[in-house]
């Protein structure tokens, strides 16, 4: 399952929109370090698609992809050093496939500020430089070790870190690097936390002014670097759950938002780790299933069971909107629309698949 971390400085609103976003009730104070030990739930993907598809095929059971959220507890300047539950934060922040960066963009007199005003392209900097310093440190750990070592793997090892730490020493995140194959893997491997993919969420307060101003200081200052903003406003959204569907649309309407917290942030995040979505049918149960765009039918089967990679014959597809446009898989197969592939076919969007294994 992806996992994304929410991070950003303490009282951001990173737990707020964790609520919001799941549904949960983990405690959200107006003093730093409310959240310790990281909260962690699970979202449904909306997809509108599977919900067509459940329609025509009536599954006995429906499962949606899902992302696991973590609120991670709140980073201060210098938590490479252990300020604030910097090793915490730290520790766990490692674990996600992707960072969700909370940056608040409201003012208040009952939450405080850590810096004690409110700007949110110098939190976004703190934190991001603080990403930086423990990257950095990791890397000197790791070229301590290797360089002990005198056979050539280790050289090799060394020489790629080295070239990692050049970057950094430049103030380039690794995400912004043109990395080739092997220092990217590298990165990977070594869970340095610039080479996560990072989606910027500006929370706005519902009557602050001024909010809307330092959003846009905030996408002037991010999407230049590549990384997208999406705003919301997580107290609001919040409070929100309580009202039906109906009501809450209109809500969001009066604020200029066609979809939720939720709709918007899950679609960014499919956007940022370029993620397409297949369905399986089998055994009356419809599932969807989500992928990096260019997987291979059988590291795709492999998602579903290790068995089905290692043993993949064929994989019979058809689009989903050619199944809901002919109604069922033996029409779809009459206008030419269902056809078998092989192991080099690349998984599409909205692909429906049934697998061939030994």
């Amino acid at each position: 399952m992806l996992k994304a971390g929410l991070v950003g400085l303490p009282n951001a609103g990173k737990t707020t929109l964790f609520n919001a976003l799941t549904r949960a009730h983990a405690p959200a104070e107006s003093y730093p370090f409310t959240t310790i030990e990281p909260n962690t739930g699970t979202v449904i993907v909306p997809d509108p698609t599977l919900q067509q598809l459940a329609v025509l095929l009536q599954p006995q059971k429906v499962i949606p992809a899902h992302i696991e959220f973590q609120d991670i507890a709140g980073l201060v300047k210098n938590a490479h050093r252990g300020e604030g539950l910097g090793n915490q934060f730290l520790s766990h922040i490692r674990g996600v496939n992707a960072i969700v960066h909370v940056v608040r963009c409201f003012a208040s007199d009952s939450v405080s500020h850590v810096a004690g005003s409110v700007d949110p392209v110098r939190d976004w900097e703190v934190v991001e430089t603080e990403l930086m310093l423990a990257d950095l440190e990791l890397l000197e750990r790791q070229l301590a070790r290797s360089g002990r070592m005198h056979d050539r793997s280790s050289a090799e090892i060394v020489e790629r870190l080295n070239r990692l730490r050049e970057l950094l020493d430049k103030g380039i995140p690794l995400r912004r690097a043109n990395l080739d194959g092997d220092l990217r893997r590298a990165a990977r491997e070594r869970g340095l936390l610039t080479w996560l993919p990072e989606l910027v969420v500006a929370n706005l307060g519902e009557n602050d002014a001024r909010g809307h101003d330092l959003l846009q200081n905030l996408k002037e200052k991010c999407e230049p670097e590549g990384v997208e903003v999406v705003a919301v406003y997580a107290q609001l959204e919040y409070e929100l759950l309580d009202l039906e569907e109906e009501e809450r649309k209109v809500f969001l309407e009066a604020l200029d938002l066609s979809q939720g917290a939720t709709e918007r942030i899950v679609h960014a995040a499919y956007h940022l780790l370029d993620l397409i979505t297949f369905y399986t049918t089998e055994n009356e149960i419809l599932q969807a299933w989500p992928v990096p765009r260019g997987t291979l039918a059988p590291d795709a089967a492999g998602r579903i069971h290790s068995d089905m990679r290692e043993g993949f014959v064929a994989v019979d597809v058809v689009s989903a909107r050619d199944l809901i446009r002919y109604g069922s898989f033996a029409e779809a197969r009459q206008h030419g629309c269902l056809r078998r592939e092989g192991k080099h076919y690349e998984i599409r969007e909205g692909d429906v698949c049934r697998f061939h294994f030994h």
